[in-house]
Formats: C-alpha cells, sequence, structure tokens
C-alpha cells in the first residue's frame, strides 16, 4: 500500500487538495461552531459528560488518524529515521512545558473563577509564555549542537529541533484559547478545531514524506499546521465573547509565575519523569533502538487520552467543590478514581493480549517483537497512571499544588536513576519497566499530600472490586487463548463486563448517574 502510494503521479495532489478542504472547514467550524450543543448541558452531570466526552471522541478520532499516520511514517521513515524525529518531538514536548509555565491550568482556573478577566488572563498569559520561549532559545541551540558531537544526534533531529521550537510561539496563543474554552465549559469547540487541524496535518504531512523531505518535512508541517490552528482558534473566540488584552506589567507577570511555578514544576517533572528516557536510550542505545521504543510509545500516547480530558472535564467542577463543599469533594474524587480503574483494567490486559497484532499493522514486522514485548511491559503503568492524574488535578483544585511537587521531585530522582542504571544494560525493557515503576513511587508520595489535604480514602474498598473483574478477565483470557487472540479477548472483555456488575463494583450509584447523563432525573449537583 505504501508502495502504491509513493508511485501514484497524482498522490502529491490529491493530498495538498485535501490539505486545502480540511483547512476549509476548519475555519468555517471556528466561525460557525457547532449548532445546538447547548441543548446537553441540562445539569451539571450532563456537562461533565459533555465536555469529557467531546473532547475523548476528538481525541479518539485524532489518534485514529494519528495511528493510521504513524503506520505511513513507521514504513516510510523506518525505526532509525522514526527514532530521529521522535527525539524531536520529546524535546519539543519539553520546550512546551517550560514556555506554557503551568498557565494552561492557572488560567483555566482563575478564568472560571472570576470570568470577567478573561481576556486580561488570555493576553497576560500568551505574552508569558513568549517571554519563558525566547529564554530557552540558548540552551535549546546548546543541546542542538552539543549533541551533534556528543550524543550522535542526528542533523536532521537538530533541524527539527529548531522548526518545532518556532511552532510554539503560535501554540502559546492556542493554549491560552484552549484554557478560557476550559474554564466556560465550552470543550467541545475546540475538540471538533482538533480534529479538523489533525485531519489539515495528516495530510500535509504525508505529501512531505511522499515527497521524500522525510524528518525535517515533518517538523516544517508541524510548524505550518501549528499557525494554521492558531489563526482557527482566534476566530473561535467569538462563541465566548473575549477579546484578548495584550498586556503583561511586571506585577501581573510576577502574580501569574507566584502562582504558576508549581504547577510549571509539576507538569515538567512528570514530562521529565514520563519521557526522560527517550534521551536515554538515544544516547546509549542509538536512533535505531529508539525508533522501535517509540513505535510502542504509539499506543500508550492513545490510552492516556482517556484520564487527560476526563481531569480536564472535572477539574471546573472539583475546584467549586473545593470551596463550597468538602463532602462532595472527596466523594466526587472517590467515583473519579473507582470510574478510572474500571476503564484502565481491561485496556491493560486487552493490551498485553494483543500487542503483536497492533505493533505488527502499525509498523510491520522491523518492529516485531521488539516494539511488542516492550509494550506488553509498558502498559501495565496504565491503572495507577490513571489514578494519580485524577489525584493531581484534586490537590490543584485545594490550592495544594505545591505539596505534589515533592511526589513528582521523588518520583524524578528514582526515574533517572533507574533509567540510567539499566537502559545501558537492558535497553529499552529496562526502560518499560522503570515507567511502571515510577507510577508506584508516585501512587505512594501523592497519597501521603491526599490525607492531609484532602481526606482519607479507604482504597480496599475503591481498588478492590474492579481488580478483582479484572481477574476474572484475566482467567477467562487465558483459558481461551488457543482460540486466538482476538477471540481470547472478546471472550475476556464481556467477563469481565459480568464481574463488575457481579463484584459490586457498577451498582445503584453507577445506574443514578447513568440516568442523569440521559435527563431522566436532576441530582443535586445540578
Amino acid at each position: 500500500m505504501t508502495d502504491a502510494l509513493v508511485d501514484w503521479p497524482y498522490t502529491s495532489a490529491a493530498l495538498l487538495a485535501g490539505a486545502a478542504l480540511f483547512a476549509t472547514l476548519l475555519f468555517a467550524l471556528a466561525r460557525v461552531g457547532i449548532p445546538g450543543i447547548d441543548r446537553i448541558s441540562g445539569n451539571t452531570v450532563q456537562r461533565l459528560a459533555k465536555n469529557s466526552a467531546a473532547p475523548i471522541v476528538g481525541q479518539l478520532a485524532n489518534r485514529a488518524v494519528d495511528l493510521v499516520f504513524a503506520a505511513f511514517v513507521l514504513r516510510l521513515l523506518g525505526a532509525t529515521a522514526n527514532g530521529q524525529y521522535a527525539v524531536a518531538v520529546v524535546a519539543w514536548l519539553y520546550l512546551k512545558t517550560i514556555s506554557d509555565f503551568g498557565l494552561s491550568v492557572l488560567v483555566t482556573r482563575e478564568a472560571a473563577r472570576e470570568p470577567d478577566r478573561a481576556g486580561r488572563l488570555l493576553g497576560a498569559s500568551t505574552l508569558l509564555r513568549i517571554v519563558v520561549l525566547v529564554a530557552l532559545v540558548p540552551p535549546v541551540a546548546t543541546y542542538t549542537v552539543g549533541g551533534t558531537h556528543l550524543f550522535d544526534l542526528s542533523r536532521a533531529s537538530a533541524v527539527a529541533i529548531g522548526l518545532l521550537t518556532l511552532s510554539l510561539v503560535p501554540g502559546s496563543y492556542t493554549e491560552a484559547i484552549n484554557s478560557i474554552f476550559n474554564a466556560h465549559e465550552r470543550m467541545e469547540l475546540p475538540a471538533a478545531l482538533n480534529v479538523a487541524t489533525n485531519l489539515f496535518r495528516f495530510c500535509l504531512g504525508l505529501a512531505a514524506l511522499v515527497a521524500g523531505f522525510g524528518v525535517v518535512g515533518l517538523a516544517l508541517v508541524a510548524l505550518v499546521t501549528t499557525t494554521v490552528s492558531t489563526l482557527a482558534y482566534h476566530v473561535a473566540l467569538r462563541h465566548l465573547g473575549v477579546r484578548p488584552e495584550w498586556r503583561l506589567t511586571r506585577t501581573e507577570a510576577r502574580w501569574l509565575i507566584t502562582l504558576s511555578w508549581p504547577l510549571l514544576l509539576n507538569s515538567l517533572l512528570v514530562n521529565l519523569f514520563f519521557r526522560a528516557d527517550v534521551f536515554i536510550i538515544q544516547a546509549t542505545r542509538g536512533d535505531h533502538a529508539l525508533g522501535v521504543y517509540d513505535a510502542a510509545y504509539k499506543f500508550i500516547n492513545t490510552v492516556l487520552l482517556v484520564p487527560t480530558y476526563f481531569t480536564l472535564a472535572v477539574f471546573p467542577i472539583l475546584s467549586r467543590y473545593a470551596t463550597s463543599d468538602q463532602t462532595r469533594l472527596i466523594d466526587s474524587y472517590r467515583l473519579a478514581i473507582k470510574f478510572m480503574l474500571i476503564i484502565a483494567w481491561p485496556m491493560t490486559l486487552g493490551t498485553v493480549a494483543l500487542a503483536p497484532l497492533l505493533i505488527d499493522i502499525l509498523g510491520g514486522a522491523e518492529f516485531l517483537p521488539d516494539s511488542a514485548s516492550a509494550l506488553r511491559v509498558l502498559i501495565w503503568f496504565l491503572p495507577l497512571s490513571y489514578v494519580n492524574g485524577v489525584t493531581q488535578y484534586v490537590l490543584i483544585a485545594v490550592d495544594r499544588q505545591r505539596s505534589i511537587t515533592g511526589a513528582f521531585a521523588a518520583a524524578v530522582v528514582f526515574n533517572l536513576g533507574a533509567n540510567l542504571l539499566l537502559v545501558p544494560r537492558y535497553g529499552i525493557y529496562g526502560a518499560a519497566a522503570v515507567t511502571v515503576a515510577t507510577e508506584v513511587v508516585i501512587f505512594g508520595t501523592l497519597g501521603v499530600a491526599v490525607r492531609r489535604y484532602v481526606g482519607r480514602l479507604n482504597w480496599s474498598d475503591i481498588a478492590f472490586r474492579p481488580a478483582l473483574a479484572s481477574v476474572a478477565m484475566g482467567a477467562v483470557l487465558l483459558l481461551t487463548w488457543r482460540l486466538g487472540a482476538i477471540p481470547a479477548t472478546i471472550a475476556a472483555c464481556v467477563a469481565y463486563a459480568g464481574a463488575l456488575v457481579v463484584s459490586g463494583a457498577v451498582g445503584r450509584q453507577e445506574a443514578n448517574i447513568v440516568l442523569a447523563l440521559l435527563g431522566r432525573t436532576r441530582t443535586a449537583a445540578s
């Protein structure tokens, strides 16, 4: 299929026409919006469903596009070039995290509390991001130049890092606008805009690959796509009636920095432990090993979408309960953890069963068996990762973001030390195992902060029944394995659903929430 795409004489023209079509759709959505969406926002539960489901559905669509795109990328680039682009993307992730400075969460919180300040927060936070980004240029240049001599960083990786860094300039404004939409609990329009943007990127990126522009071409496409997306987001602001106020005083900058630096530190520590293994693998094992490892992460990035958007959706509600009703805050936190575990266990076991098939579909024989084996280890981080993601936002909601800094700092120390010890010896498998173990460290240290600032939770009561259902799923998976990976996984998922009901993991409280989602009852939360 890849060869046919490359050989067809009209491929580039067709892909560029597709890019133009999706760019038109992007700006049409930004201008018109999504008609009728306000009719499904009757109560708090329905708003939560809309604001979690819309981004999740949108990002699942994006990940479906990404996985198709990744299949072409892995085949057209190969493992080595994929590793070269992967290190550039992770470097961009670090720069994005630092330049964001924790402002995304802070602006969402402050604009939700004081909507009249949204325009001021939008302009000031964007300008502060750009100031921080300018300050990062010298260390970025030092890494790209020094890396080519010390760590065999390829020239293509160095150029890609430069282009991706430039994309953060327009991206800073996009992130600020997205925070304002989150604060207004209007997450459905950004979700739709992101889908249209991703389809535009897909067509343009594939055209660049077919034309032979490789790693540098992909980075250039990212810059163009971000710029186009920023323009569309600016148009979409009309739906909120918010205008950016382009002013950043020293007093305001000091206030933003004081409140946001703990959030920056936490975000940086999360990304530092989660993807620091990329730099260690590249430096000790080379681009090829990194490319194989990155193929497994294509799936990891997909399963991380659920807690990301669920916590963003529930965050405004948690923030209000944190200042008005401690009991509801704890109940909401407990229920959120339970839902996350119910979702995480079948995803974990299903991935273990289907990993070779998934990697074969994605990248082909070049990435087997190592990518599949790494994925089977990596995926066990998922249950605790889902729990830790919710816990972090609960602590932020109660203005205790500084309390989680120590937890992530401990995780970083452990992760870096373990990766430096194990990756040179065990390669990508050592890195995968360290990722799982790091989630255990985070869970333990965050638990101390939760007991102190939120309240005590009966973890055995919350986690036991979903875990019991997962044991039943695993048993069925083993018993039916001889039927094949896909039939066994389907049978195991059916058994898991039944075990959830029998064990009481899904009961009356969950049924009441479903009724509220359907609009049949008005919960007290509304």
